[in-house]
């Protein structure tokens, strides 16, 4: 380890499977207080790897061998710091063709962190089936052929057998990574996911079946008898909040009744929100189904839920299901029971799948069809299904669509590529699709929150709720105890908010660690002064200048590979007035908006690129 690098392991890991060589670097202490880990860090990692030619290449096909897929930690993870057992997963994503990430949870994080690397730099392509065993500073790969074409769950299972091994953790694909379709996820713990942004279906393309780590590198921190201190110091702030009191007792569906009050819970391909919205609740999971709570390590929060269910005739432990794919294969598809819903959580989990991504292009063809379009370009596309068997409330369709999409079969190979390319396949209106440059829009409908929808046009990935959730601070379900909250509607003058809450956002998914803890700024300061020692992190100030550069630094990654104004841009599908619920009557037009956020982003409104001013001023 670095003696000038407290917090980290001092050392990062380059990769490459095409030839199964190993290079370690150490990690510039100026690239830490620069960057501080996570998604920033592999931000910089990316950027200094890419000449201009791979960038062309890279505009052609993200599944390019020189395409980095990088496995991060932060100084924060797996430390006092509560819900601080957290890592990142980034590259170019297989979906948008842009910059991606993903962060994830459990207890795999924890052993990331503490087996001798800050970051994993993964690049190349193995000619057959490998898995990778990371172990205190070694790293060594395994044949994987028979294993590839498990599950999740099997694969966790097969690797413990091999390396006789219970305590090892596992980060893996399952035939969503291996069929690359195109938002598939990694899973680790046996539920956790890093879902979005689709880097399963790029491990799959490297023939990386899993990560097999095992870790007890000891960390050495700046203070770190006042890190555990102020770590439970901030264990009180989050037991006093939203997060702690709901997500604790209901986990995240404790928001399904709450959001469907505000119009923000999307039913019907978004063009509804007035639903029966209590029979997808985490009080009626628990009176339907054995519900138990699961923390990741180190949390005091507990949102995650284990839930007792029949699957196909078999009593199976289901993880989740989370708000998320209760909306996706509930609501958005016209369904107000649980039981086809913790199906899909369960497969998306086994196979590797991101329920979002999924949820929402399954339903964007149930809106098709329901409204009669593309009816014989779909129709071509159908296997051991009809078309009347595709429409709203049909409670058996997601699954069957599901596992189309997993298998690559039928109408789900098209699916397994995202409603972008479905609607320019299918010669449908672009205006249909419900994503953000490319990623599919979350189960938060913009309409009920102006300025959430303002942070999904400019999110770094493409729509996603995580990094830059305003419909938390809007709603009163979480605070940083920093923000000013305003009517839901209002985004004139609000627009630093959104702007800030994504640079917070991004310090903690650069630390890395929870979104849910909410920690208010003088709180982080503290932490990472104790953990690092580094000035420039344990200054409010410095701080955010360091998330705002790294989000900076990923707008322009995304603008090098063809990201402009133009895809700055909410589809009319999710801004076309609704008639009722919460969000009735209201429009979306924030052009004006969005070119005050530019002004506040230092980015130029021709080009959509960060100005060589804001390049400067950041020192990138």
């Amino acid at each position: 380890m670095s003696e000038k690098l407290k917090g980290y392991n001092g050392k990062i890991a380059y990769i490459n499977l095409s030839s199964q060589s190993i290079d370690v670097k150490e990690l510039d202490p100026k690239i830490a207080e620069d960057y501080i880990g996570g998604v920033s860090l592999s931000a910089k990692i990316l950027y200094d790897m890419l000449s201009e030619a791979d960038y062309e290449t890279l505009k052609k096909d993200s599944f390019s061998s020189i395409n980095p897929i990088i496995f991060a930690t932060g100084p924060l993870t797996a430390t006092a710091t509560p819900s601080s057992s957290r890592y990142s997963v980034c590259g170019i994503s297989p979906l948008t063709g842009i910059w991606g990430e993903s962060t994830s949870g459990g207890f795999f994080p924890v052993a990331l962190k503490k087996c001798g690397f800050d970051a994993l730099v993964i690049t190349g392509e193995s000619e057959k089936p490998i898995y990778m065993i990371i172990e205190n500073g070694n790293i060594s790969f395994r044949p994987a052929e028979a294993i590839w074409g498990k599950n999740t769950r099997e694969t966790t299972i097969a690797i413990r057998n091999e390396l006789s091994s219970d305590s090892i953790r596992i980060a893996c694909i399952g035939k969503g990574g291996e069929n690359l379709v195109k938002y598939a996820g990694v899973i680790n713990d046996e539920g956790r996911a890093a879902g979005r942004c689709g880097f399963g279906a790029l491990m799959g393309k490297k023939k990386l079946k899993a990560l097999a780590v095992k870790g007890t590198q000891p960390i050495e921190y700046d203070d770190r008898k006042k890190l555990a201190e102020d770590g439970r110091k901030a264990i009180g702030s989050i037991n006093v909040n939203f997060s702690y009191l709901w997500l604790g007792h209901y986990g995240t569906l404790c928001y399904s009744d709450l959001g469907a009050v505000f119009g923000d819970v999307p039913g019907n391909y978004f063009t509804n929100t007035v639903f029966p919205a209590e029979s997808l609740t985490g009080k009626r999971l628990g009176e339907e189904y054995p519900v138990m709570q699961y923390k990741c390590a180190g949390c005091s929060i507990g949102c995650g839920r284990t839930t007792i269910a029949e699957i196909d005739g078999v009593e199976t432990e289901i993880d989740g299901p989370e708000y998320e794919t209760a909306a996706a294969y509930g609501t958005l598809c016209g369904i107000y029971d649980f039981k086809p819903v913790l199906k899909a959580h369960h497969v998306c989990n086994l196979e590797g799948v991101d329920v979002i991504s999924s949820g929402v292009s399954i339903a964007f063809l149930i809106y098709l069809v329901e409204n009669k379009l593309a009816i014989d370009n779909i129709s071509k596309l159908l296997r051991d299904m009809t078309i009347e068997e595709i429409k709203w409330g049909n409670e058996e369709l997601g699954a069957k669509l599901l596992n189309q999409i997993i298998n690559r079969e039928g109408i789900g190979n098209l699916l397994a590529e995202g409603t972008r390319i479905m609607a320019r396949e299918l010669g449908v209106d672009p205006g249909l699709a419900a994503h953000v440059k490319g990623l599919e829009i979350p189960m938060h409908d913009p309409r009920a929150y102006l300025n959430q929808a303002l942070s999904y046009m400019t999110c770094c990935t493409g729509a996603n709720h995580n990094k830059g959730d305003i419909y938390g601070v809007d709603s009163d379900f979480g605070s940083f105890g920093r923000v000013r909250k305003d009517d839901r509607f209002t985004v004139d003058g609000r627009e630093i908010l959104v702007k800030e809450i994504q640079d917070i956002r991004n310090i903690f998914d650069s630390a890395v660690m929870c979104n849910w803890s909410f920690l208010p700024m003088p709180i982080m300061t503290k932490l990472f002064k104790n953990a690092t020692g580094i000035k420039g992190l344990a200054n409010k100030k410095t701080l955010l200048q360091a998330a705002e550069r790294g989000n900076t630094l990923k707008r322009l990654i995304s603008c090098k590979l063809g990201c402009t104004r133009e895809d700055d841009q909410l589809p009319k599908i999710v801004t076309t007035p609704l008639s009722s619920g919460g969000s009735r009557d209201i429009e979306i037009n924030l052009e004006h908006n969005l070119k005050v956020y530019y002004e506040l982003a230092g980015w130029d409104w021709e080009t959509g690129a960060p100005t060589k001013e804001k390049l400067q001023e950041l020192g990138i």
